[in-house]
Parts: C-alpha cells; sequence; structure tokens
C-alpha cells in the first residue's frame, strides 16, 4: 500500500512513535486496535491512513477475516468516526516525521541531510 493523493506532487516517508497512553499495550498497531476497540476476531490490523486537510480523517487498514479466503486477504480501509479529528495525532502519535520530496526526484528518497538548520540562519529578516 502506498498514500496517494489526486496528483501526486510530493512523494516521500513517513516515520512515527506511538504514544505514551497507547505504548501501554505494546508499540505496535495492536494497540491502537485495542484502543478503537477494533473487533480483533473478525479484523487483523495492518496499517494505518492519515488523509486531508480541510477533510481530514483517520482509518485503519484491516485484513477482514471474514472475507478473506485461502486464495486472497480481503483488505478494508475503515473510517475511524473521531469528534475531533485533528486532536487524534496526539492520542495515537508521540512524534510524526513526514519527509516529502518532488515527485520525479527520487534520488532525494534515500539521502539524508548533511546539515540541520534554522531558515533564520541563512535569510536575514532585519530591516536595515
Amino acid at each position: 500500500m502506498k498514500a496517494k493523493t489526486q496528483y501526486n506532487d510530493f512523494l516521500g516517508t513517513v516515520a512515527a512513535d506511538i504514544s505514551d497512553g497507547l505504548s501501554r499495550n505494546g508499540d505496535d498497531l495492536n494497540s491502537i486496535a485495542k484502543h478503537f476497540e477494533l473487533d480483533t476476531d473478525r479484523f487483523k490490523i495492518v496499517g494505518l491512513s492519515v488523509y486531508g486537510t480541510e477533510n481530514f480523517r483517520v482509518s485503519l487498514i484491516c485484513v477482514d477475516n471474514e472475507k478473506s479466503t485461502a486464495e486472497k486477504e480481503h483488505i478494508v480501509k475503515i473510517s475511524l468516526e473521531i469528534a475531533d479529528e485533528r486532536e487524534i495525532l496526539d492520542v495515537i502519535f508521540k512524534r510524526l516525521n513526514i519527509v516529502l520530496h518532488n515527485q520525479f526526484e527520487r534520488e532525494y528518497l534515500e539521502k539524508d541531510y548533511d546539515e540541520e538548520a534554522s531558515f533564520s540562519d541563512f535569510h536575514n529578516d532585519q530591516e536595515q
């Protein structure tokens, strides 16, 4: 599974650490499943999707054990009904890092930066 938007102007990677509140049940997706009381007899959580800005939503990506067969796992994306979607990021994640690059400059996906600096280190905004 890959993240995608209408045009995919930017591509990249994401890394996250589970929040301390959820990590009491372990540092994996099963902790998130337990938090949302997912029916783990029927569903096996295999991923998480965070999508949107204005119409923000979080979904659990799961294997549906009832609809799966020996030949093919049936994967379902289950949107969560959350009162305040913005706060859900703090509930789920302690840290979240999203790194994006122009879609046609894939060579930067595997590189790391050589230096970390503040914007103001290179741009003087003071009036003279």
